[in-house]
């Protein structure tokens, strides 16, 4: 009998070992002699050893420092666990201002932990850094510290990218081995993937393991929709990558490599990373994908034809290639309720660059994300995750939520003051969520609904609140009433359209409930505002999450660069029918793209602006309207774009110069709010010798 007991009991943990999560506990890493980057960092955090390593014949260690890591021992797992993930990871960005000196010494690189493949895993928490101590290395809640000499010696070289393998047990002196083959057949994938995709082949989508995919980076449904659409609109797209490098993490290898895309409609350059595992067929697939714009001098080398691309011109966007900021997490602690916010350094570019000829296109969120528009007739879908539902119809009233048994929750206020509940005792005992991967998936939709309900500005979105226990909830902060939570949404919801970008939400257990948090950004007539949007959910006795809490904590995440990059196919699309009205001389298409009140350089309305046009058509009529070179900027009214000009009429006159345009959305299209006109300046005087006819002729000669 007792054997038989002690078998099941056998069988039992073994069963359990299998639904676990997978771990990297214990795990020892190893470095091979194929795709090393310039210089990397490890840590053993059994020796407690720092190592940083220069790429010299072929590997060398350069610095080796004394550190501490978590206070407890194993893989990270879960938020405030105390512990030190394992496998790699890569430096984010710096924070060199308003850390406390006895925990951080002042100094601190962030990484990119959890990683997808964390996700992937189920693992929680955030805010693993490389930083110092101010008073002696004591053990962390997670990080690795080295001393205050050490980080001023190795710090400049932690440069964003850099790679960090974090292992519980490292032996620098048998690093790097021969490559087994896996290194290299990666490397050739990696390529293989790009020239798939530059080709706009869908050979490309087997390179993927969709599952995985969709719970690590994005829904891989939405993403493999919005890829076959793009193959579609764009005209080509060249892929150019520098050297691919490779490390193998516990249980998956990341490859990643500098990278320049150049399509019809959009060049951006920056460091792409890769995560792959093996499939049940022992064939290796992504399952994870990160993007980070930086500039690596690609684009110059691409300008100056020095660039050789993975594969013949085809088309395609990049599903997460629009810039993806770093968020400056805070170490956890145990009392840590606040979203993060990032540095104001940290902030993605605003500007994007367009080549011309301009043609509609899509260009992608960062992963992931979903773009939730509200009544915006003639634009295309929103792209997210999944794919959104079509939008409401626009009320012609505003909306009222009277709902009695829901609440709502203050969306992106222009007054930015935090929404947080308050916690008295709820009447009925809630039932404890766990952040299983089906939690997980709920609680994801239940976002994607508020996010949806929001831009459509739909009374739907009473029904995702508990009013019975909004703000009387314990373990939340204290925030507003349900009434004034109410008034808040009426007012924003009076506006004639919404739209809203969410990245994909942070969630956590904190006792009873599931917290998520949201980078958002707000965009409507009156201007628009970013943040983080933080809900406490409480699951209700027939299963479903309800929101018992909100908060909204203004902050600078870079998201203004998604916006550009959604609208941008509009905005593009819209400018070259408008040159072409205007190249045509059709006075009434021409007309059609102006604001009612628009200002043309100096010409107020567009009555003026129309009589003005009229009459100068009845004398010359233009002939060559050409445009390149748009660039996209939020405004605090709607888009600026600028762009260079090259006009000629029936008279004779041409010239070039800067157009620059301020484009307002009224709800289905971009008018142009004001337009104005710098000219180029004269060219220089001709050579001794050299007449001025020949001079305009050779300058005619170098337009584009």
């Amino acid at each position: 009998m007792s054997r038989l007991l002690a078998g099941l009991a056998l069988s039992l943990v073994l069963a359990v070992v299998t639904v676990a999560p997978a771990r990297a506990d214990n795990w020892q890493a190893n470095l091979y002699n194929e795709g090393l980057p310039s210089h990397l960092v490890a840590v053993d955090k059994n020796r407690r050893a720092f190592l940083f390593f220069e790429k010299k014949s072929p590997l060398k260690l350069k610095y080796s420092f004394p550190c501490v890591t978590g206070q407890l021992a194993g893989d990270k797992q879960e938020l405030n666990d105390l512990r030190t993930p394992e496998g790699i990871y890569f430096v984010e960005y710096k924070i060199a201002s308003g850390l406390d000196f006895k925990e951080y010494g002042g100094i601190a690189y962030t990484l990119n932990y959890p990683n997808p493949v964390d996700r992937l895993r189920g693992k929680t928490g955030h805010g693993i850094w490389i930083h110092s101590k101010g008073f002696g290395l004591v053990p962390t809640r997670g990080c690795v510290a080295i001393g205050l000499k050490e980080i001023d010696t190795v710090g400049p070289q932690l440069t964003p990218g850099t790679a960090v393998v974090l292992a519980e047990q490292f032996d620098e002196s048998r690093v790097p081995q021969p490559d087994n083959g896996t290194a290299r057949e990666l490397r050739r994938l990696m390529q293989a993937w790009s020239n798939a995709w530059a080709a706009r082949s869908r050979k490309m989508f087997d390179y993927y393991d969709p599952e995985s995919y969709s719970k690590a980076t994005e829904n891989f449904s939405a993403f493999r929709q919005n890829k076959e659409r793009l193959f579609k609109m764009l005209g080509f797209v060249k892929i150019y990558n520098r050297e691919i490098h490779a490390l193998e993490g516990p249980g998956y290898w990341v490859t990643w490599t500098e990278q320049f895309y150049a399509a019809s409609n959009l060049s951006t350059e920056g460091v792409r990373r890769l995560y792959w595992q093996r499939g049940k067929d022992k064939k290796f697939r992504i399952v994870g994908m990160e993007w980070t714009p930086r500039d690596v001098g690609m684009r110059a080398d691409f300008q100056k034809g020095r660039l050789v691309a993975a594969s013949v011109p085809a088309a395609t966007d990049a599903s997460s290639e629009a810039p993806l900021p770093p968020r400056l997490d805070m170490p956890e602690a145990p009392d840590e309720k606040t979203a993060p916010a990032a540095p104001p350094a940290a902030v993605a570019e605003k500007l994007l660059a367009v080549s011309e000829p301009l043609v509609p296109r899509r260009a992608p969120a960062p992963p992931p994300a979903e773009i939730n528009w509200g009544a915006k007739p003639g634009m295309d879908a929103a792209q997210g995750e999944p794919p959104a539902a079509a939008p409401a119809p626009v009320p012609a009233a505003p909306v009222a939520l009277s709902a009695p048994e829901t609440s709502a929750a203050p969306a992106a206020s222009a007054s930015s003051a935090p929404v947080t509940p308050e916690a008295p005792a709820p009447a009925a005992q809630p039932v404890a969520p766990v952040l299983t991967p089906e939690t997980r998936v709920e609680l994801e939709k239940a976002v994607q609904a508020w996010n949806k309900a929001f831009a459509a500005r739909s009374a739907d979105i009473a029904a995702l609140y508990d009013q019975q226990q909004y703000n009387r909830v314990p373990g939340v902060p204290r925030g507003h009433s349900y009434n004034s939570v109410q008034r808040e949404l009426e007012r924003q919801f009076r506006a004639p359209w919404l739209s809203l970008i969410s990245r994909a939400p942070v969630l956590e257990i904190q006792g009873p409930l599931a917290v998520s948090r949201s980078e958002q950004l707000v965009v409507g007539p009156t201007g628009t505002e970013q943040g983080v949007r933080t809900f406490w959910w409480r699951r209700e006795a027939d299963g479903s999450f309800r929101i018992v809490g909100s908060e909204f904590k203004p902050a600078e995440l870079g998201l203004a660069a998604n916006y550009l990059e959604d609208v941008s196919a509009a905005v593009s699309a819209n400018l070259e029918s408008w040159r072409k009205a205007w190249e045509a001389g059709r006075l009434d298409d021409y007309m059609g793209f102006y604001a009612a009140d628009a200002v043309q350089q100096g010409r107020w309305g567009a009555k003026n602006i129309r009589r003005q046009k009229e009459t100068l058509w009845a004398r010359v009529k233009p002939t060559l309207v050409q445009l390149s070179g748009l660039r996209l900027a939020m405004d605090k009214h709607g888009i600026r774009a600028d762009m260079s000009q090259t006009y000629a009429d029936s008279a004779g006159h041409t010239d070039r110069g800067t157009k620059t345009l301020l484009l307002r959305f009224d709800g289905k299209n971009w008018r142009i709010q004001r337009e104005d006109w710098a000219p180029q300046a004269p060219a220089a005087p001709a050579p001794a010798g050299q007449s001025a006819a020949a001079s305009r002729r050779s300058a005619q000669r170098t337009l584009p």
